[in-house]
């Protein structure tokens, strides 16, 4: 929330109207708690009227063997190009504040 408002304040903005957040595909949070959360703390000022807006990367995987890449459905995904089930798992960590939109 300090860094909304620090953004806000450096923008010029007496309301926030639209948060966006990236959420990494990595993290265990369900975006109706993190919406759930920020409704909770945003107060009746700055903030007041601000909806939230997630946006959750999805998880990848490169197959070891052919390169490929590839979403990974469940942890035992294979690779969609040869079968293999040798991969790296590709992806964020994280909640990134992505940007916030307002009235001057």
């Amino acid at each position: 929330m300090e860094q909304i408002k620090q953004r806000a304040e450096s923008a010029n903005l007496s309301k926030v109207t639209e948060v966006r957040l990236r959420l990494g595909c990595w993290e265990n949070m369900n975006e109706k708690d993190l919406t759930a959360a920020f409704d909770r703390l945003k107060g009746d000022g700055l903030l007041g009227d601000a909806r939230l807006l997630v946006d959750r990367k999805k998880p990848l995987a490169r197959c070891r063997y052919c390169d490929s890449l590839f979403e990974v459905v469940y942890f035992k995904s294979r690779c969609k190009h040869c079968g293999s089930n040798y991969m790296e798992f590709i992806g964020e960590h994280g909640i990134v504040l992505e940007g916030i939109d307002g009235i001057e």
